[in-house]
């Protein structure tokens, strides 16, 4: 029994020894499990944060929202009837050609004299574009009434040279009066003969964009700088 007791102190003593390490050894298990938690924490941390650098918060758009307004252009209406596919009132661009409005009522029918408009002319809004067919048209030059084109074009055989439009006094509708020259290109001839001071010859209207060539051939007639 005394050596039993003699002993106790030394057992307790390892005891409380193998107790410390192992509590020990469980805080650092503990500590280490935390610095691989803390560690990880961060990583995600700085992934969100480049995640949100590289992928940039949009502001809320509309579907379908470019970013930039789009202004609605004005419009017209205009009555196509005659010798087209499908007759109506239609709603066009403003600046729109008769062509457009031809197109717009299905095109021409068979029957239909496409000759006796001007389809590059521009309409204005409320105009009522009649076609006729090649028979109608017939019976108007029996009677006397021509196209707007074959009109021009027999004043000027008529009249010479006073039937001619001075393009360096003529206005925006009348150079639209030449065959072949819309309202783009009678702006044209306008912003160029006011930056030149005028025209010193029908031959200088070819410095304008888009009248060269054969276009010149077939305005020639019709203009003069007198």
């Amino acid at each position: 029994m005394k050596i039993k007791r003699k002993f106790l102190p030394v057992i307790f003593l390892s005891t409380a020894i193998v107790l410390s390490a192992c509590r020990g050894e469980k805080e650092q298990i503990l500590i280490g499990r935390d610095e691989v938690l803390s560690r990880e924490t961060d990583n995600e941390e700085v992934e969100e944060q480049e995640g949100s650098e590289s992928f940039p918060e949009k502001e809320d758009q509309e579907p379908g929202d470019t970013g930039t307004a789009r202004e609605k252009l004005p419009s017209i209406w205009v009555d196509v009837s005659g010798a087209v596919r499908s007759p109506g009132v239609y709603q066009l661009e403003k600046g729109s050609r008769v062509f457009q409005a031809i197109e717009a009522a299905g095109g021409f029918t068979e029957e239909a004299d496409s000759q006796w408009l001007n389809q590059a002319a521009a309409i204005a809004d409320g105009e009522k574009i009649l076609v006729y067919t090649r028979e109608e048209t017939r019976a108007l030059k029996e009677q006397g009434v021509f196209s707007p084109r074959e009109t021009t074009e027999q004043k000027n055989s008529e009249t010479g040279e006073q039937g001619r439009i001075n393009i360096n006094q003529a206005s925006l509708e009348e150079l639209q009066e030449i065959p072949g020259i819309g309202e783009v290109r009678a702006q044209a001839i306008i912003d160029y003969r006011e930056e030149a001071g005028g025209f010193g010859s029908i031959e200088d209207i070819q410095q304008v964009s888009g009248i060269k060539g054969k276009t010149f051939e077939k305005i020639e007639a019709y203009i003069t700088v007198e």
